[in-house]
């Protein structure tokens, strides 16, 4: 159960997920005692195993496609950003490039006028263009989204899409759990500490102030501030102590399957993959390692997404009716896709608020605060995302609010808004999920 010291902190981390174990990073070089605790017995093991790891920069807004790039910066120097010796194995992104179809829903167009608010680099690109670097994409219009059991689907297309967008500094992390045990690592040499298969079934308070947590065992830890990134398993643990009751954007639970489908004969993925954004089939895949392709939806434009009112009631095995309505519609894409018997692919149960912006913010109650809403589209930013909840936790701490002060990307010294990231914020200006 742990001795007194041990069991108090300045800070207290529910969740070793990839934003946990950032936060956790930022937060013990900066000097605080930190304690993370996470139910389950390895690192990363949450939503973090079945994220697609996808790392792109292009976004709905001038902010979010700001801080994609600013974390980019620090993928591409990832070992030297951890401090991690010769000897440590490191997570490593692998740059393919994102293409964005204009699919006429006027994500495109908004994402070209963030990126250059951002200051970001993109290439406009025609038909002939997509067509020359990738020749084994059929570029006919398919949409609009449909069922792939509605005849319309099968139709034969008459139109040729416009073009996209090509950002070719995009690309991906093969195994996002490794990055996560390395940002933990990193926080360790720090003087963070780590309790695994520890979880925590109730957020101590005394008044309106929070004092720590209570674990299944019954032992208690005591901390100055708590921060909740618990994934699907966040909501549950603030709302439980009334903590969401001031929330403006609501979270869910979405069970989120991706596929993988091995590339056709003779395609060079390593040469020739692309992580490729098509809201006209609503899809999103990137290459895989062993030359196959891994994705899925790209949100719940077609199919009614499945909400988990439970997460400890998650079944996390591949559904026939969803590997294979993802597939074909992959099939649809490339021709000569070959549709393989056995279904792989990666099954996880998503955090995900209703404008699919994340929430990184204080709650109702001093001292204590939440990630949450990160799944499915926050993995690439959580190098910097753990220094903005530090910048979020201390400037709170001391009093002050947070989205009353700008935060200041370590990499780049660029000025963010965190009230973007507000509980308080008005939902129906979030961006779409790309």
């Amino acid at each position: 159960m742990g001795t007194e010291v041990e069991n108090r902190a300045d800070v207290l981390i529910v969740g070793a997920g990839v934003i946990g174990a950032s936060a956790a990073f930022a937060l013990a070089k900066a000097g605080h005692d930190v304690l993370v605790v996470d139910r389950n017995s390895g690192i990363g093991d949450g939503s973090t195993g079945s994220s697609a790891g996808i790392i792109r920069v292009h976004a709905s807004d001038a902010q979010s496609s700001a801080l994609a790039a600013d974390a980019l910066a620090v993928w591409n120097n990832w070992r030297g950003f951890l401090g991690a010796d010769s000897t440590e194995e490191v997570a490593r992104f692998v740059r393919c490039g994102s293409l964005i179809l204009d699919a006429g829903t006027g994500f495109v167009d908004r994402a070209a006028a963030a990126m250059r608010a951002a200051e970001v680099s993109y290439e406009e690109w025609s038909l002939d263009e997509m067509s020359g670097h990738f020749p084994y994409f059929d570029f006919h219009r398919f949409g609009p989204p449909r069922p792939v059991d509605d005849d319309e689907f099968w139709s034969e297309p008459t139109e040729l899409l416009p073009g996209a967008l090509y950002t070719a500094q995009s690309g991906y992390v093969g195994d996002p759990t490794l990055a996560a045990v390395n940002l933990m690592h990193a926080a360790q040499r720090e003087g963070a500490r780590l309790r695994r298969s520890t979880p925590v079934v109730r957020i101590d308070l005394e008044g309106a102030r929070v004092v720590g947590a209570t674990l299944a065992d019954g032992s208690r830890l005591r901390a100055e501030a708590v921060l909740v990134a618990a994934g699907p398993h966040t909501d549950s643990l603030v709302s439980a102590i009334g903590g969401t009751s001031d929330f403006r954007v609501r979270t869910r639970r979405i069970r989120e399957e991706l596929v993988h489908v091995p590339a056709p004969a003779g395609l060079d993925l390593a040469l020739q993959g692309v992580h490729l954004v098509d809201g006209d089939l609503n899809i999103n895949f990137r290459p895989e390692l062993g030359n196959a392709f891994l994705g899925g939806s790209n949100g719940d434009l077609v199919e009614e997404q499945t909400v988990i009112e439970d997460p400890d009631e998650f079944d996390p095995l591949v559904t026939a009716d969803v590997w294979e309505r993802t597939t074909l519609r992959l099939a649809r894409r490339i021709p000569a896709l070959g549709i393989p018997r056995a279904r792989t692919g990666v099954v996880g149960l998503y955090d995900a608020a209703e404008d699919w912006l994340p929430i990184y913010d204080r709650t109702c109650f001093d001292g204590l605060f939440v990630a949450m809403a990160t799944s499915g589209t926050q993995f690439k930013t959580a190098p910097i995302v753990g220094e903005l909840l530090r910048h979020v936790v201390e400037t709170e701490l001391d009093g002050r609010d947070h989205t009353a002060e700008p935060f200041l990307a370590p990499t780049s010294g660029r000025s963010y808004s965190t009230a973007q990231f507000s509980r308080l914020r008005d939902p129906r200006k979030g961006q779409l999920r790309g």
